[in-house]
């Protein structure tokens, strides 16, 4: 499909109007907002875990762990995460889901660095057998406070690039669908770390396919942390997740809250 003028200002109004949801939504994943605030030379890990329990008029079980391994050195930084949530209801398994996500990123000069990810993901729920990611961009820094004595600060960061996605979906109309892409990935990310043990990020994604702007995904998700220690804190995730073409039978929005108990070592 020729790519026209008229697709080109699609693509840029819809850019803007992200940058406007996420900086009006009170309570709106995605990699982005599961960057660390920390910025010193070293290792840092963190691992979350999650569960519910119901019984009674409604039986249903839902866990959900997550493993996170950041590397800084100079101006590097590396980092790798693994989720994995799995629930039933009822004795039937109602939902499968997850990923692993590599990425690495260099700062160029104090307000501008590159990033290259890889990301492998699946999740029963919206009929995805198997998602493959690989890409990379820009990284923007357009707003960035140092934390003073009380530990506080906003930064705001902006991302541009693209990617290769090759997935297969198991669709109910259709059979089993394999198809590979280039869709464009770019990101609009606001942390507000409040005071010592408060800490708010909100970011959110738009990915069109590069060949047909009205075949796009936005994602968003919200974060809010408190520290309950200083390695172990308390968090509830707000995600929001929109594919213009979903599945056959699929919805076209997700929406999900977690809470969790992070352990960060």
């Amino acid at each position: 499909m020729k790519i026209t003028n008229l697709h080109i200002l699609k693509y840029v109004v819809g850019l803007a109007c992200l940058f406007l949801f996420v900086l009006n939504a009170k309570a709106q994943v995605n990699i982005e907002t599961l960057r660390r605030l920390d910025s010193k030379p070293g290792w840092y890990n963190d691992l979350t875990l999650s569960l519910t329990y119901q019984s009674g008029n409604t039986d249903l079980l839902r866990f959900k762990s997550s493993l996170r391994s950041d590397y800084w050195f100079d101006k590097y930084h590396t980092f790798g995460i693994a989720t994995l949530q799995q629930g039933e209801q009822g004795g039937k398994l109602y939902t499968d889901k997850g990923f692993i996500h590599l990425r690495g990123a260099r700062s160029i000069i104090e307000h501008l660095g590159v990033e290259m990810f890889l990301q492998k993901q699946f999740n029963e729920s919206i009929l995805l057998r198997d998602r493959n990611l690989a890409g990379g961009g820009m990284r923007i820094s357009a707003l960035k406070q140092r934390a003073d004595k009380k530990n506080t600060g906003l930064n705001l960061y902006l991302g541009i690039g693209a990617m290769w996605e090759n997935e297969t979906i198991n669709d109910k109309g259709h059979g089993e669908i394999e198809t590979s892409i280039i869709r464009s990935t770019n990101y609009i990310s606001a942390a507000w770390r409040i005071d010592k043990r408060f800490t708010i990020v909100i970011t959110g994604y738009y990915q069109p396919y590069t060949q047909n702007f009205s075949d796009f995904r936005i994602l968003s998700e919200s974060r809010f942390e408190f520290h309950v220690t200083k390695k172990v804190s308390i968090n509830t995730r707000l995600n929001l997740r929109y594919d213009s073409e979903p599945p056959t039978g699929i919805e076209v929005h997700d929406l999900e809250i977690v809470n969790g108990l992070s352990y960060k070592f």
